[in-house]
């Protein structure tokens, strides 16, 4: 299965969904990157997420990256889907919206 990290997030002016993130392949427990960050529309992920793949968000502490929640697909009332991190026990995770954006 293949794993997706999300570092940054351009949001939408008006509704502030996410509309375009900065992300690159990774694997788990290695560092660095399988291929280097790029940016890519919000639909794009959910469609990778639709079709299996792992996707995360990930902050940067001190240098190193450190991964964060797992990013899921929303749908809301009208039909349409949108990108949200999966809820956890901890508040202290950092959700999607608190990346940095570009």
């Amino acid at each position: 299965m293949s794993l997706f990290v999300i570092v940054a997030v351009r949001k939408e002016p008006v509704s502030g969904r996410i509309a375009y993130v900065r992300w690159g392949q990774a694997e788990r427990g290695v560092p660095g990157w399988v291929t280097d960050p790029v940016t890519a529309a919000a639909s794009e992920v959910i469609e990778v997420i639709k079709d299996g793949a792992e996707v995360e968000s990930a902050i940067s502490v001190d240098g190193m990256s450190v991964a964060a929640r797992p990013v899921r697909v929303l749908v809301d009332e009208v039909g349409r889907e949108h990108l949200a991190s999966v809820p956890v026990p901890s508040s202290t995770l950092h959700t999607l919206f608190d990346l940095p954006e570009f």
